[in-house]
């Protein structure tokens, strides 16, 4: 590459980090007959803005973390149009965000030293926080919030001196908004001495990991209204361990591996279990979390037999999804929203670049000006792809801006 192009990109990045980047920058290159558009996650004056997105919800409201005005890394909120950084529980110690839902309230946990204890919070619409669940727990994290305001919340009921035990504890679902008493979430396994969760569905399902004593095994299982569905039972032969997820109406999707140590990907939609297809004998496998499934029951995966993405449906069954012509290796779906449009990233001669699916058609949503990799890994109603791009940091490797690409 010319080495006024690599002035050009370090002369561009100088600029956001001054703030003086328009909040629309349209791509370099036409996407095959599409016109795509990326803004960087920041606020009008190109402050706060975000390097990492650690959730995003379908309305395209997202957590994760933001470059502060003093250079360090903060805890930040996406609210659609603005970056906000939510009032902390105490002025000591410090929090972490885990989730929002559609109306902008947050989840997450604030770490207080002086008491070596760590409070779930949840923070209301005006960013008000709140501490949830208040009990003798040694420690309680928050860690998914829906639509209707219910939360989940995991606890540590005693300190755990040996790392490679896993801690007892429990796992709640709750109302903060009500007068509810939470209910608890109990592993179908006795010997389970906790619950991870996984996933919290618009209808109220719960996926989750039972946790025992002497083993971090996260065999999941299924929660709603307090009956439970072991998933290991379901699959037969086959044990999901990771990125089980679960939608509006109760339909679960995940991996599952083999005796033989293969991959399958897998759904149930509480009446039949559907083991995917293999493309020519290959293994099959979903991403690790819950942006694979939308709530018509599809789900995008990956098979190792052809190195590419998958998109199956329960009318249409299993179709690949196409590739750009410069992929070498590695296209990857990782995210779908109800419209049945996919996200993620494939890999050419020059790096990493995000792409965007539509109708069955690829999209290459390109670089913005100055990066030299994309990555999209989430989608919103509506068909926007979020994600983050890398630019070079001019004393040497890379620094991350998250993304939002728009296709037209």
């Amino acid at each position: 590459m010319p080495e006024n192009r690599h002035i050009a990109r370090r002369a561009l990045l100088a600029g956001a980090a001054a703030g003086g980047i328009a909040a629309v920058v349209p791509q370099q290159a036409a996407a095959r007959g599409r016109r795509v558009v990326a803004r960087p996650l920041a606020n009008p004056d190109g402050s706060l803005p975000m390097t990492l997105l650690s959730y995003v919800h379908p309305s395209g409201r997202a957590v994760g973390r933001a470059l502060g005005p003093d250079g360090e890394e903060v805890q930040a909120a996406w609210q659609g149009t603005r970056v906000r950084r939510p009032r902390a529980l105490h002025a000591s110690g410090s929090y972490t965000l885990q989730g929002v839902n559609g109306h902008g309230a947050l989840v997450g946990y604030h770490f207080l030293p002086d008491e070596n204890r760590t409070h779930a919070v949840v923070w209301g619409r005006v960013g008000t926080p709140r501490r949830v669940l208040a009990g003798d727990d040694y420690r309680a994290w928050g860690t998914h919030i829906d639509d209707r305001g219910r939360v989940l919340v995991q606890t540590q009921t005693e300190f755990q001196a040996d790392p490679e035990l896993p801690p007892r504890g429990g796992l709640y679902v709750l109302r903060p908004a009500t007068a509810a008493a939470p209910v608890r979430i109990t592993p179908p396994d006795p010997e389970a001495v906790n619950a991870a969760p996984d996933a919290l569905g618009a209808g109220g399902h719960v996926v989750a990991g039972q946790v025992r004593f002497m083993a971090w095994s996260r065999d999941p299982f299924l929660w709603h209204a307090g009956r439970v569905t072991e998933l290991t039972r379901l699959t037969g032969a086959y044990r999901p361990v990771f990125g089980a997820g679960v939608n509006a109406r109760g339909v679960v999707a995940g991996s599952a591996e083999g005796d033989t140590g293969e991959w399958r990907a897998f759904v149930w939609d509480g009446d039949r279990l559907t083991d995917f297809t293999r493309f020519d004998g290959g293994a099959s496998s979903v991403p690790l979390d819950g942006r694979f499934l939308n709530t018509r029951g599809e789900v995008i995966g990956r098979s190792t037999a052809t190195d590419g993405p998958f998109l199956w449906s329960p009318r249409r069954g299993l179709r690949p999804l196409p590739t750009l012509p410069e992929a070498v290796y590695g296209t990857t779906a990782t995210a779908l929203n109800d419209r049945g449009d996919a996200a993620g990233h494939c890999f050419t001669e020059e790096g990493q670049r995000a792409v965007y699916w539509r109708h069955g058609r690829v999209v290459d949503l390109g670089l913005p000006p100055g990066a030299v990799e994309s990555e999209a890994s989430w989608l919103t109603t509506t068909g926007e792809a979020l994600g983050t791009a890398q630019f070079p940091d001019p004393s040497g490797g890379t620094t991350t801006r998250a993304y939002r690409w728009t296709v037209h």
